[in-house]
């Protein structure tokens, strides 16, 4: 469920992309628009914010709530938040002295009022993740979450009650079980040591001709994007957002039957430009949109249809 990637084309400039794979429940994933000083409340105590930065990504609108499942600011952090059921630690009460945050709200939080990962880092210790249902009434749903800026890519994954922020060379993440057992299946894929540096693993997937698994688990999906990536690294700033769609067409989840679980939509983006380049797989439709455009555009949440 979902695979995303973080790269650094030769160029220096950043590019970002992942696979939706969650189940819609109800309504659709679509590219949306949130603008500076949009207003919300996050659970579990309605804590109210306003944005200090507009918000390109994919989104899905549910009983007058918007659900960000990644998003681009506009300062140029990017976050995404993915499936992790099972090694996921929330606490079960709002705790004093805390910002508690539901699941869901943690990435608006991200977006909406932090330009840079480091400002987030100076933050994340008085965030509390309380494990409460969100505004769809459906289920506490664990979550990690990869962001990427300027100084590079990076992981926060709650297997501890404690957040912590910690930077993943490779930019590339899935789902479970957590990203060291996920590193460690990587370079025993490889044939390499377990202790092995991230620099390390990179020269052994270029010199890797072991093909790529094919299967749907989290863990072949980790080892084929890791892969598939490095392999072709460095990428042309030309080519940045064909090679990552194509990277990602490796990974997507074909839809199966009486199986909820499948890709909604791919997205690449340039953060740079802040443009998103979105791919509807439901209605096999693209989307492209620049987020300065969209600041002068629009005032209010908009959601485009594909």
């Amino acid at each position: 469920m979902c695979t995303a990637i973080s790269f650094t084309t030769r160029q220096r400039h950043r590019f970002v992309g992942r696979t939706m794979d969650f189940p819609t429940r109800s309504t659709p994933w679509q590219l949306g628009y949130l603008p500076i000083d949009y207003q919300w409340r996050s659970l579990p105590e309605c804590d109210s914010f306003a944005n200090d930065y507009a918000i390109l990504g994919g989104m899905r609108k549910i009983n007058h709530h918007y659900l960000i499942g990644d998003g681009l600011n506009s300062a140029g952090l990017w976050a995404a938040e993915l499936y992790f059921p099972g090694p996921q630690v929330y606490y079960d009460h709002p705790q004093s002295h805390h910002l508690n945050l539901s699941p869901q709200d943690l990435i608006g939080w991200l977006l909406g009022t932090h330009a840079s990962v480091a400002e987030i880092a100076a933050e994340l210790d008085s965030v509390a993740l309380i494990g409460v249902i969100w505004h769809d009434h459906d289920i506490v749903h664990p979550f990690h979450w990869l962001l990427s800026d300027a100084t590079g890519t990076y992981l926060i994954e709650p297997t501890q009650y404690h957040l912590t922020i910690q930077p993943i060379q490779l930019g590339v993440l899935t789902n479970s079980p957590c990203y060291p057992k996920q590193r460690q299946k990587l370079t025993d894929y490889l044939g390499i040591d377990q202790d092995a540096s991230d620099t390390e693993i990179i020269m052994a997937i270029r010199g890797s001709k072991t093909p790529p698994p094919l299967k749907r688990t989290p863990t072949s999906r980790f080892i084929n994007a890791s892969l598939n990536l490095w392999q072709t690294s460095p990428i042309e700033d030309q080519n940045a957002i064909k090679q990552g769609n194509e990277l990602l067409k490796q990974v997507v989840l074909d839809q199966l039957a009486d199986h909820d679980v499948y890709t909604h939509y791919l997205e690449m983006v340039d953060i740079q430009t802040q443009t998103s380049y979105f791919y509807d797989l439901t209605t096999q439709q693209q989307l492209k949109q620049r987020l300065p455009d969209l600041m002068v555009r629009f005032d209010q949440p908009y959601l485009f249809e594909s």
